[in-house]
Order: C-alpha cells, then sequence, then structure tokens
C-alpha cells in the first residue's frame, strides 16, 4: 500500500534535511504538515478513505514509523492496529505524541444505550477530537510547542499559531452554517459514536447510533437496530449520517426498515476526501459536513 506524502503549506518543498514526522491518519496529517511546514517532511500512514478502526500497516510503513523523528498519533485507542507497532518504536526510542488525551477529551454518552460488549477499544474517552475545531486548534498548538521544544530554531509555534486562527474562522464558518437548524431540531443519527465532539461544540443532541460503541468495527444485534428504529419513530427522525469511510449497508437497511422518506446522509468522519470531494483539508471537511447536516435537517 502506498504511503501518503502531505505536501507543505503553500507548495512549499519539505526539507529533506529537516525531521521526519509521521502521522498516523490524514486527519492529523493535515494538522502536522501546517505546523511542520518546508522545515520537515510529513508522511501518512493510513490513506485517505481508509477507515482508522480496522488499518493494518505494512511492512514499509513498519519501517517507516520505525526511522521516524516524530510520530503524530490520535490516541484514545482509535489506531487499534497501530497499537504494537507504535509501542514497539517508542520502546526503541522514536518519539511519539498522541494528540486526542491532551485536549480536554471527551467521555463516550452512548446514545440509545447501546450494551455493554460493542467491541471496541476506546474504553471511556472519546478520540473523535477533530470534529470540534477549536480542539483542533488546541491540539495544533501543544503540536507547535512539543516541536518547539525538540528544535527551538524552528517556527512551528509560530505556524501552529497561524492553523489555530484557521480552525477558529472555520469554526465560526460551521456555525453559521448550522445557524438555520433551530435548537429543537438539533438532533442527529449517526453511524457510530464519532460525532460527541461535534454535537457539545454546536449544541446537538445524538439519539442513538446503527453500530454501538466509538470503533466501527461493533456488529449490532436485531435487537439493537430494533430499538434505534423505535428511538427515531419516536423522535419522528428521518436523516441517519452515515459515513464516507465505510459502507453504508446497515445504515440503508435501518433507512429502508422505516419507509422510503428516511434518508441516508454521507459525512466524512475518519478520513479526509479526495481531491474535487470539498473535505480535501480538515478545514473543508469540517464545513462540507456542516454543509450537509445543515441541508438535511433544515
Amino acid at each position: 500500500m502506498a504511503l501518503a506524502l502531505v505536501a507543505c503549506a503553500e507548495g512549499a518543498e519539505p526539507d529533506e534535511e529537516g525531521p521526519l514526522v509521521v502521522a498516523t491518519t490524514s486527519i492529523l496529517g493535515d494538522i502536522a504538515s501546517n505546523v511542520v511546514g518546508d522545515e520537515g517532511r510529513v508522511e501518512v500512514l493510513i490513506p485517505i478513505g481508509v477507515d482508522a478502526h480496522d488499518f493494518a500497516p505494512s511492512a514499509r510503513q513498519v519501517s517507516l514509523v520505525a526511522t521516524a523523528d516524530l510520530v503524530v498519533a490520535n490516541g484514545l485507542g482509535l489506531e487499534s492496529g497501530l497499537q504494537d507497532i507504535l509501542a514497539s518504536a517508542t520502546r526503541d526510542g522514536v518519539v511519539l505524541v498522541e494528540l486526542a488525551p491532551l485536549v480536554d477529551p471527551l467521555p463516550f454518552s452512548h446514545p440509545g444505550d447501546p450494551g455493554e460488549d460493542d467491541g471496541d477499544e476506546h474504553e471511556d474517552l472519546d478520540p473523535h477530537f477533530w470534529m470540534d475545531p477549536i480542539r483542533v486548534a488546541d491540539a495544533a498548538l501543544a503540536l507547535g510547542d512539543d516541536l518547539a521544544a525538540r528544535q527551538p530554531e524552528g517556527a512551528w509555534r509560530e505556524r501552529a499559531a497561524a492553523y489555530a486562527s484557521k480552525m477558529t474562522t472555520t469554526d465560526a464558518s460551521v456555525d453559521d452554517l448550522l445557524a438555520a437548524i433551530s435548537p429543537d431540531d438539533r438532533q442527529m443519527v449517526t453511524n457510530h459514536e464519532s460525532f460527541g465532539y461535534f454535537a457539545e461544540r454546536y449544541g446537538f443532541e445524538i439519539l442513538g447510533v446503527v453500530i454501538p460503541g466509538g470503533s466501527t468495527l461493533a456488529d449490532p444485534s436485531s435487537a439493537q437496530l430494533a430499538d434505534l428504529i423505535e428511538i427515531m419513530e419516536q423522535t419522528d427522525a428521518r436523516v441517519i449520517f452515515a459515513e464516507t469511510s465505510r459502507p453504508t449497508t446497515l445504515a440503508a437497511a435501518v433507512a429502508g426498515e422505516m419507509g422510503e422518506d428516511v434518508e441516508v446522509v454521507e459525512l466524512f468522519t475518519e478520513s479526509l476526501g479526495d481531491p474535487g470531494s470539498g473535505a480535501e483539508t480538515l478545514s473543508e471537511m469540517l464545513i462540507t459536513n456542516a454543509g450537509r447536516i445543515a441541508t438535511a435537517l433544515d
């Protein structure tokens, strides 16, 4: 599987003599590449469109992690298929920075009481912090501080501050797009528990999820799906928000059970989008998601 190289901001050529920074996901790659700029090289392990929950690295990617100057990971159990490799690399002296634990992570809310045995490895804290652009800004600043402590001569903090400012602007844009949705209508049914930070930031309630827990790998029972349908019928929810990085089969089955007027809308959750998707950067991804949510719920 090919490695994805994240280009430096403004098209600048990366400094081959600078640090090699490996980011686990395309979303973290966006953060890292903006903080690193042209003073280093950023590579991403998990390709665009691939779900982080069930990714397994190639031998070449394992070698890349082992030779990195810094690995930027999400943490809180998101990269379950990479945990052994990351642990081995840190034992060998590779520096690992996990961003999610640094930005006041939220506990999972478990909407709809999906049950205890959901098979995810996230434990109690939600790793999907990137759905809140203000927490993304905090993560960028933390990464800038970390790089500055290791290489004080670099302009890491300046670039991190510029990216944080962009995330603040993104937050305002998302808020503007969602303004058309009244507080009473700010309710969502999602494919899995990936919108907790979004819900907290913008005043939404997650009514229920198709796949129980914070991982996309759990397998909902027929009883759990029946409970979700009952919740949707009771609340008159007519939209299920699915994901571009996962099959929509289960969401479509729930929608089909409820009738033709229930819509499945795909959002970007675990990965940025391909060129032309409107989600090529994290800022664009969050704005595109907000536009789709506003259109579906307005």
